[in-house]
């Protein structure tokens, strides 16, 4: 594992906080994290991926500690738009790029976006779902609210319980047997961490989220040109739909890994994808 560093970059619109680590490797890998999170979720696995390549953990606009974008409308575009500017910021001319969920969307559009340019080399999806109109109308109006400090302090018990919710059911709001996730709750240790991120951004972290929503996935994968890895953690409430990706991208490569809870599983999920970005090309 390698130690990640906490770094600042000055973009036109306000500043990108990112962790940063590690050396060399055929491409510097940037790694966009999901939504209602923030880089400091992709840490274990990006201290393992750092063992052999230089490893870059962007903040989102509105996420962790980055700040906003100033639109409150923000739809995918918006968001590559913003990682070109952070590339160009850190003088990264050709890059692989890692998503996971939200991040994973942002991936996809800057292949199709910045592929002509020659910048995006390789991307690992990591964890892709899809929604039909009903569900994408139901996660839009449901799934980010956002929480405002109250005087009662009442919102704190609401992100709690959302927070904890988000590990026994899929989507967090429908609270029945049928949406019930198999993996039980976590520590609460874990709960407070997601909470932490929740309430850290509590007005701006429903952009990011509704944008990847209204993203049409299904749309875009089948017209990526980068090679691609289709990869998903045993325990990823996405994982059901890793079938259906295979099947938009044929041909690509596809692995389901440990995920990152342990180190030993991080180390392990690090080696699948360091397989798949240091194959010669």
């Amino acid at each position: 594992m390698k130690r990640l560093l906490r770094r600042f970059a000055d973009l036109p619109w306000g500043q990108l906080h990112y962790f940063e680590g590690g050396e060399g490797g055929p491409a510097p890998l940037v790694m966009l994290h999901g939504a209602g999170a923030s880089g400091r979720g992709l840490a274990p696995l990006a201290s393992a991926l750092a063992a052999t390549r230089r490893v870059i953990v962007p903040d989102m606009p509105g996420c962790g500690d980055s700040d906003p974008l100033p639109q409150e409308r923000l739809e995918i575009a918006d968001l590559v738009a913003t990682l070109a500017e952070f590339l160009d910021a850190l003088g990264l001319a050709r890059c692989d790029l890692h998503g996971t969920h939200l991040g994973a969307r942002v991936a996809v559009e800057a292949a199709l976006t910045l592929r002509p340019t020659g910048r995006i080399r390789r991307v690992v999806l990591d964890g892709v779902g899809f929604y039909d109109d009903a569900f994408r109308a139901a996660m839009l109006a449901h799934v980010a609210p956002e929480f405002v400090p109250d005087l009662d302090g009442a919102y704190l018990m609401r992100a709690w319980q959302m927070c904890r919710d988000y590990f026994l059911f899929f989507p967090w709001f429908e609270k029945d047997a049928a949406h019930r996730r198999a993996t039980g709750l976590p520590s609460p240790d874990a709960i407070h961490a997601k909470l932490v991120e929740v309430l850290r951004n509590g007005r701006t972290y429903p952009r990011v989220y509704h944008a990847a929503i209204r993203y049409r996935l299904e749309d875009a994968l089948p017209r990526m040109t980068v090679p691609t890895l289709l990869a998903t953690a045993r325990t990823d409430n996405v994982l059901h739909n890793l079938p259906r990706a295979a099947a938009l991208l044929p041909g690509a490569p596809v692995a389901e890994t440990p995920g990152a809870a342990t180190p030993e599983d991080a180390a392990a999920t690090a080696a699948i994808f360091a397989r798949f970005l240091d194959a010669p090309e």
